[in-house]
């Protein structure tokens, strides 16, 4: 286990930019699985999603990114919350 938390970390070091977008209990529709998996081979880069979380009935996904102006631009396209992470620690930097 120890292995898998330090590639977490790495991973995180590398992609601080956290966007997690929330679903009821059906959770991601395939249309939209479809355009985010474009948005990110229209960029030419390597989907990143975090851990999902199920918080009050509602699926939260999350995808990663390693500059900023890549995360907003897909906030700005598909909404959610913006989280900057501290290397394992994620903090709120709406």
């Amino acid at each position: 286990m120890v292995g898998v938390t330090c590639l977490i970390r790495a991973a995180l070091s590398k992609c601080r930019n956290i966007v997690e977008l929330a679903f009821d209990a059906g959770g991601l529709d395939v249309e939209l699985s479809r355009r985010i998996a474009q948005f990110h081979e229209l960029r030419s880069i390597q989907p990143r999603s975090g851990r999902t979380v199920l918080r009050q009935r509602e699926v939260h996904y999350r995808w990663c990114f390693s500059d900023l102006a890549t995360a907003h631009a897909f906030l700005k396209q598909f909404g959610g919350a913006f989280y900057k992470s501290n290397v394992g620690q994620v903090a709120d930097a709406r």
